[in-house]
């Protein structure tokens, strides 16, 4: 670590800097990180100066990815604030229109909801009283508070360590009050990193001091949960967590000699639900109802129920069954809970005739054809595609690239043809093997010959022409999502950020949750706790012939709070996940400097120009 006289010598050349900053509570460099990478026309606008941490590991960690800082390894409740004093009056010296910040980012874990119902350490509780020794004697020109969202709800403790809900927030408005009388305006927001282009859905209480005539400034989000892009604003798409995971490793079988936890698998059977099954464990079907696409998508339970007509068409429908997939022709036997069941084949042959009129129904091609009118809206549609058999998909044109192709033969090529009957209203598709519709005066009989395409149903696409390269090919169909065993939580899918990482990731990991389909036996056995019995059953539903789980590596919590690939962190592993989920995150803290610092130059021109 460098000298306080080698700090001050690195000061020299800094005329570009805004913001010079200390950071207390660094931790291993979270803010700091942030900081240094904050970037005004490309170039560097803002600098850490002093770093404050009593973990030795994380101090290390920080002096080996900012070294050109004043790093104290102390508490900051007793530390020796000269030194501090020392850089400040020197860049003050050397830079007169630059500001100084003051950034806190305090100790959290007694404010957070994750602390549960346990008792609150009272000295813990009140690190915020001990900034005002750092005021008095470096008066500086912003204060930046980093915490939980419940940092604001700060108050009173009873005798048994728990917070008096009636004086919630009290200690926190006497606190605020306090700094302002030191002539500060303040202001704060809660962020969520993910609005500002991060890999998790971190939100913080972020509170911002200011010199009376100063600039307060937070960043405008560049990011929604959906995406946005209309005449008032545009946004990108929340960033899936996906990209900065390794799937080449999806861990070990669930199953495993030592049984996993019920509670672990009651989480894992809850992302089940809500990831691979869609978030449906009972649904609502009806019988013989479809769009005008052919498809029918079922409401859930938890949804209104749909017109209820004349003829009872609706029933409930739950899973509720196992199935056992023998060796040899794929051929399988889903077994009730209740009783057997009979043998139900894996291959399906299906051709289909779409009727254009009103809500007309598709017919098959083996069936009569509908009613021909006046106007001719029937016509032979002769196309041919790709069909995936166990996906989801529309197939694939035969002109464009052949879909992924599985180990599993999932690929035909698919052409129909059949006959449109354009009525007004819609219409009728009749199949070419069944009798034409009437031909009336004014004929409206088409035969339609579609172009061959590829349909690729092992990802969520419209399929390629024929004519095209082919698809990536994959061994076989999976899903993963992040399993959070750190609250009730079914966690959260890989094409979204991930959820809010926390200092004890050490002892409650994230994991990541791999499912592969396929055709093997599910067998449940007497010593099966009844948590894997459920999801056993699952896995027979849905084609399921493994659940693999694996807890999330370093350089992979890295990514997901946004520090560089090279980031080094010193310590145990433990250690480095303690790090990572203290930290602030990275692209929130670069945000956050590169906002300020925009106001802070604007002022700067605009004093200039009052001098000129």
């Amino acid at each position: 670590m460098k000298s306080l006289k080698e700090i001050l010598c690195s000061l020299e050349g800094l005329s570009d800097i805004e913001l010079f900053v200390i950071d207390l509570f660094c931790g291993a460099g979270g803010l700091s990180e942030g900081v240094e990478e904050a970037r005004l026309n490309g170039n560097k606008c803002a600098k850490v100066v002093c770093c404050v941490n009593h973990d030795k590991n994380a101090i290390l960690s920080h002096d080996a990815n900012i070294p050109d800082a004043l790093h104290f390894i102390e508490d900051i409740r007793t530390l020796e604030l000269s030194p501090i004093n020392t850089i400040v009056e020197r860049i003050r010296e050397l830079y007169p229109d630059s500001m100084i910040m003051l950034h806190a980012s305090l100790e959290c874990t007694n404010f957070s909801k994750a602390k549960g119902g346990q008792p609150r350490d009272a000295d813990s509780r009140t690190l915020a009283e001990h900034l005002f020794r750092y005021i008095d004697v470096i008066d500086p020109d912003y204060i930046q508070i980093e915490n939980v969202e419940e940092f604001m709800s700060w108050g009173d403790m009873d005798e048994n360590g728990k917070p008096i809900s009636m004086d919630k927030g009290r200690l926190y408005q006497k606190w605020v009050r306090n700094v302002k009388k030191y002539g500060y305006n303040f202001e704060h927001r809660i962020l969520n990193a993910a609005d500002y282009g991060a890999y998790t859905t971190r939100k913080r209480f972020f509170g911002i001091f200011a010199k009376k005539g100063l600039p307060i400034a937070f960043p405008e989000p560049t990011h929604c949960k959906g995406g946005r892009n209309d005449m008032f604003s545009r946004f990108e798409k929340w960033k899936p967590v996906k990209e900065v995971l390794d799937f080449s490793d999806e861990g070990t079988t669930i199953f495993r000699e030592k049984p996993l936890s019920e509670k672990t698998l009651e989480r894992i059977y809850a992302g089940l639900i809500k990831f691979v099954a869609g978030g449906k464990d009972a649904f609502l079907i009806k019988y013989n109802s479809m769009s005008r696409t052919g498809k029918y998508n079922a409401p859930g339970v938890d949804e209104p129920c749909p017109v209820v007509a004349t003829q009872s068409r609706l029933g409930v429908a739950q899973a509720c069954f196992l199935s056992k997939q023998f060796s040899g022709h794929p051929d399988s036997k889903n077994v009730s809970v209740e009783e057997p069941a009979g043998a139900i084949t894996c291959k399906d042959h299906h051709v289909f005739v779409s009727a254009y009129y009103g809500n007309g129904h598709n017919h098959s091609v083996e069936l009569p054809a509908p009613t021909v009118t006046t106007r001719d809206r029937l016509a032979l549609i002769d196309s041919q595609f790709m069909c995936s058999y166990n996906f989801n998909d529309a197939g694939k044109d035969i002109n464009e690239p052949c879909p992924t192709l599985l180990t599993k033969d999932r690929l035909s090529l698919v052409s129909p043809r059949f006959i449109a009957n354009e009525y007004s209203g819609g219409g009728q598709h009749t199949s070419i093997n069944d009798v034409c519709p009437a031909i009336l005066t004014n004929p409206k009989q088409k035969l339609i010959t579609c172009q061959p395409w590829i349909m690729n149903t092992a990802v969520s696409n419209i399929g390629s022409s024929i004519e095209e390269p082919s698809q990536t090919i994959t061994a076989n169909r999976k899903w993963h999502y992040l399993m959070n065993p750190q609250f009730n939580s079914v966690g959260g899918s890989v094409d979204n950020p991930c959820f809010t990482l926390i200092a004890r990731m050490d002892k409650m990991p994230p994991y990541l949750v791999a499912t592969e389909s396929g055709q093997v036996a599910i067998e449940i056995y007497d010593n099966d706790s009844p948590m894997t019995v459920k999801i056993k059953e699952f896995m027979a539903l849905y084609g399921i012939v493994d659940i693999k789980m694996r807890m999330l590596r370093i350089p992979e919590l890295k990514r997901i709070m946004g520090f560089p690939e090279d980031y080094v962190l010193v310590g145990t592993q433990a250690d480095q996940k303690k790090f990572i989920g203290n930290a602030v995150e990275v692209t929130q803290a670069k945000k956050n400097a590169e906002a300020l610092c925009a106001k802070l130059r604007d002022l700067r021109l605009k004093k200039l120009k009052e001098v000129v």
